[in-house]
């Protein structure tokens, strides 16, 4: 059975560097990508994060803002949004073996990867798992080859271009455990365009643990 597609886009769907005699030299390349393979690798140890933020889209005659509260692990990912975006809200939970999103009127839809989801209720195909990668600051590892990659001195990513998106990351914070986070980015392609302003990071705990460990910043 077919279900009419519903009018919204969800999910779609995250360093000045001055030159002068008194300054030290810049780090060559090589020193930026050895501190994004530490950066990385100590992201990847965590077991689980959170954000709060604000996302906007916009494809054409199309689009909106709001509320996102993003919770992710390994195994689920559930995001929640609350605004202008669609039908105003809507839950989203995604697991290895299927996705399911329930709208504001208690309407639910399935389907096994959530890239198919979004594509039956949209029509439009959203980089919607390469999203929990780029939203950290990190190439998606399951897409293609990044092209167009700028590091910035501190090792996090300035820009790429990858799966027919180029993302930039304009802003980061110092958030958990020192760790730089983003807090804004941008995804654009010829037919839309994606913004992600982040307020809040946490690191999760395993699911036995308890920790509320996070970093805070107004917008």
């Amino acid at each position: 059975m077919s279900f009419p597609r519903t009018p919204f886009l969800l999910l779609l769907a995250l360093a000045l560097l001055s030159a002068c005699a008194s300054q030290p030299p810049q780090p060559e390349p090589t020193d930026r990508e050895q501190r994004h393979a530490e950066r990385m690798e100590r992201l990847l140890a965590w077991p689980g994060w959170s954000l709060t933020g604000r996302l906007g889209v916009n494809r054409g005659d199309e689009g909106g803002s709001g509320r996102l509260d993003w919770t992710y692990r390994a195994d689920r990912s559930r995001l929640d949004f609350r605004g202008t975006l669609g039908q105003g809200a809507w839950r989203l939970d995604v697991t290895p073996e299927f996705a399911r999103l329930e709208l504001k009127d208690g309407t639910v839809r399935e389907a096994p990867r959530v890239e198919d989801l979004v594509f039956d209720q949209t029509g439009w195909e959203a980089p919607v798992t390469a999203l929990s990668w780029w939203v950290r600051g990190l190439a998606w590892p399951g897409g293609p080859v990044p092209t167009n990659r700028k590091l910035n001195e501190d090792g996090t990513l300035a820009t790429l271009e990858q799966a027919g998106w180029r993302i930039d990351w304009t802003r980061y914070v110092e958030g958990v455990e020192g760790q730089l986070l983003p807090s804004r980015l941008q995804l654009t392609r010829a037919d839309a365009s994606i913004k992600l302003a982040i307020s809040r990071w946490v690191r999760t705990p395993p699911p036995a643990a308890a920790d509320t460990r996070g970093v805070s910043r107004d917008e």
